[in-house]
C-alpha cells in the first residue's frame, strides 16, 4: 500500500470513529420501516425516547449529558426497553436539570438504524423559549416534504429552544404512511427538541371518509392522555383536547360542548393555584377565527375560566393561517400555516379583538418567557410563501426566515413588582383592618390598586 494510500485510510478511520461520538445531532435514515426517536414528556429529572420500529421487538437506549460525552467520548448509561412492540416508549428517569443531553437509539434488529439526537430537561427558574406550530399535514396535491419540511428545517435551526407545542393535525388521515412522512419530513426538528402534542380533527379521519377512527397513530406515538399539563420555571402549560369524535361530519370531528365540559373541572383545577408564575393553553380548535363574528360557543367554558383566571395566552390551529387577537388583555394566536392547506383572510368581516393576520405563508411562533421580569414574547416567523393554497409548487423560502408579527405581554396580569415605584400613579395610605397599606391606584377615584406595602 502506498504512503498516499495509507494517509487517506488513516484519515476514513479517523472520521468514522468522530461520527461516532459526534454530540451534533445526525439525519436519521430515510425509511418507511423505522421512524426516527422523538423525545416527549420532558421534566427536570426526566424524559421519554420514542421511536418506531420495522416491526415489533425491543431495542437499547445509550446517553449522557453533552459535556460528559464531550470529555469522555463514550455514553455513560444503557436503558433497554421491556416491551417488544413496534413502538417504543423508554423514559429516562435520574436526569440532571436544565442540562442537554445526547442518545442514541438502537433497535433490536438493526443497531445502527439511528445516529445521536438531543434533548434539553426542564429548568426549574429562569427563562427560556418554545416554539408553536400547528397543521403540518399535506394537501390533496402536495407532501409534507413540500410544505411542512420548510417549517421544520427552519425550527432546527433556532439556539436555545426548550421544546415545541404541537397543535394538532400531524398527517392528513390516521395512516402509518402518513405519518411516517411527518416524521422524515420533521426529523431534523425533532432530532435536537422534546415535543408535546396535541390532538386534532384529522388524527381520527380515514381515506373512506365514513367514520371517525380510533386515532390510532397519534395514541401510538406519542402514548399519552388528550389532556394533560406539565410545568417549567414556574409557568404551566395546558393540553386540551377539542375534537369531539361523538360529534362528527363522517369522519370529521368537531367541538362539541359535551367534550368541553368533560375537562372544566380538570382545567379549573389545574389554573387554581396561585404558586404558578403564568399559564399557556393550546388546542386544536380556536376560539375565536376570522370566519366567525363570535365565539366558538362549544368552547365558552374554557374561555371564561380563561378569563376568571388571568392567564398568559392561549394557542389554536385548525385554520391554515396566522392570526392574534387580543379578548379583554389575553392574546389568542392562530398558528395553523406549518403545511396545510392554505385559508384565505378575505371577504370576511374580522370578529372583535383581531389584531394581525397572514394567509398563504409557511411559519412557527416562537415564545420566549421570563418569569423574573413577568413577561412573554412572542414572534410570528415567516419560512416561506407559497402561490396557492393547495398546489405540487416549490415555496419562496425566505432566507433569512421573516419576524412577522411580534408582541410583548404580561405572564400573570395581576403580578406587581413590590420594589417599583409608581412613577404614573396616585400614592395613598390606607386602613385594611387593623393594618395600614401604602397602595398605587389611577385617578381620582384610586381605581385599580395595587398594594406595595402592608404594615401594622
Amino acid at each position: 500500500m502506498t504512503e498516499k494510500s495509507c494517509r487517506y485510510l488513516r484519515i476514513l478511520i479517523l472520521f468514522n470513529l468522530l461520527s461516532i461520538f459526534c454530540i451534533v445531532p445526525t439525519i436519521a435514515e430515510k425509511s418507511n420501516d423505522y421512524c426516527a426517536p422523538w423525545v416527549t414528556k420532558t421534566t427536570t429529572n426526566s424524559a421519554t425516547i420514542n421511536w418506531r420500529g420495522e416491526s415489533d421487538g425491543t431495542g437499547l437506549v445509550d446517553y449522557a449529558t453533552s459535556s460528559y460525552l464531550s470529555k469522555h467520548h463514550r455514553f455513560e448509561k444503557e436503558i433497554a426497553s421491556s416491551i417488544a412492540a413496534q413502538y417504543q416508549h423508554v423514559p429516562l428517569n435520574g436526569l440532571e436539570p436544565n442540562t442537554s443531553y445526547i442518545y442514541r437509539v438502537r433497535p433490536s434488529g438493526n443497531e445502527d438504524a439511528f445516529g445521536n439526537r438531543t434533548f434539553r430537561t426542564m429548568p426549574f427558574s429562569g427563562p427560556f423559549t418554545f416554539i408553536v406550530i400547528s397543521d403540518s399535514q399535506e394537501g390533496h396535491n402536495y407532501t409534507e416534504m413540500k410544505r411542512f419540511r420548510y417549517v421544520a428545517e427552519a425550527v432546527a435551526k433556532e439556539q436555545n429552544v426548550l421544546f415545541i407545542l404541537h397543535g394538532g393535525d400531524f398527517a392528513g388521515h390516521d395512516s402509518e404512511d402518513l405519518w411516517g412522512i411527518f416524521f422524515q419530513a420533521g426529523d431534523e426538528m425533532l432530532a435536537k427538541f422534546a415535543i408535546f402534542p396535541t390532538i386534532g380533527n384529522h388524527e381520527y379521519h380515514n381515506s373512506s371518509g365514513d367514520t371517525p377512527t380510533a386515532a390510532d397513530q397519534f395514541h401510538w406515538a406519542f402514548d399519552m392522555p388528550l389532556n394533560y399539563s406539565f410545568d417549567c420555571a414556574g409557568i404551566r402549560f395546558i393540553i386540551l383536547d377539542s375534537p369531539d369524535p361523538n360529534n362528527a361530519n363522517g369522519d370529521d370531528p368537531h367541538t362539541s360542548l359535551a367534550l368541553t365540559e368533560s375537562q372544566e373541572f380538570w382545567l379549573g383545577k389545574q389554573l387554581d393555584n396561585d404558586n404558578l408564575l403564568g399559564v399557556f393553553t393550546i388546542h386544536h380548535h380556536p376560539i375565536w377565527d376570522y370566519y366567525n363574528t363570535t365565539a366558538n360557543p362549544n368552547l365558552e367554558p374554557w374561555e371564561k375560566l380563561y378569563h376568571a383566571y388571568n392567564i398568559s395566552a392561549t394557542f389554536a390551529g385548525h385554520t391554515h393561517n396566522y392570526q392574534r387577537y387580543d379578548v379583554d388583555g389575553i392574546p389568542y394566536f392562530i398558528v395553523g400555516n406549518a403545511g396545510g392547506r392554505c385559508a384565505d383572510l378575505t371577504g370576511n368581516a374580522s370578529p372583535t379583538g383581531y389584531k394581525f393576520g397572514a394567509n398563504k405563508t409557511l411559519g412557527y411562533l416562537r415564545v420566549t418567557v421570563d418569569p423574573a421580569h413577568n413577561t412573554a414574547t412572542a414572534q410570528e416567523i415567516f419560512v416561506a410563501h407559497v402561490n396557492e393554497d393547495d398546489d405540487d409548487e416549490t415555496p419562496m423560502v425566505y432566507d433569512p426566515p421573516v419576524i412577522a408579527d411580534t408582541i410583548t405581554f404580561p405572564l400573570k396580569a395581576n403580578a406587581s413588582d413590590t420594589s417599583a415605584p409608581c412613577p404614573t400613579m396616585n400614592k395613598e395610605q390606607i386602613k385594611i383592618g387593623n393594618k395600614r397599606a401604602e397602595v398605587c391606584g389611577s385617578g381620582s377615584a384610586m381605581n385599580n390598586i395595587t398594594i406595595v406595602s402592608l404594615r401594622t
